[in-house]
């Protein structure tokens, strides 16, 4: 039987907004963070489920991240607010046919 959620760790997580400022190499990204009026840059790596399923970041995304209060510095990023356009080809122009 699997027991409860323990609290305790999830009273030591904290869920916060943050704007990407850098891609570093192996899925990294810098995210900077405004918490209470205080800005904070952190160093973030990807969540599984974001590898699984390819979720690009780029600089400027909006992004959700976890940060555990051992280490400040370092955080998990588990979703990305910033939509994009899944169909570019909306935007296009069509020409119209030439008739000769």
């Amino acid at each position: 039987m699997k027991s409860p959620k323990n609290k305790q760790t999830t009273d030591r997580i904290i869920e916060l907004e943050g704007l990407v400022v850098a891609a570093l190499p192996k899925l990294e990204y810098t995210v900077e963070i405004d918490y209470k009026g205080i800005k904070h840059s952190v160093t973030c790596h990807v969540s599984g489920k974001m590898k699984t399923r390819y979720i690009e970041l780029e600089k400027g995304d909006k992004v959700l991240l976890r940060i555990s209060l051992y280490d400040i510095d370092r955080g998990i990023i588990f979703r990305r607010l910033t939509s994009r356009n899944r169909f570019p080809s909306e935007n296009v122009v069509v020409a119209p046919p030439v008739t000769a």
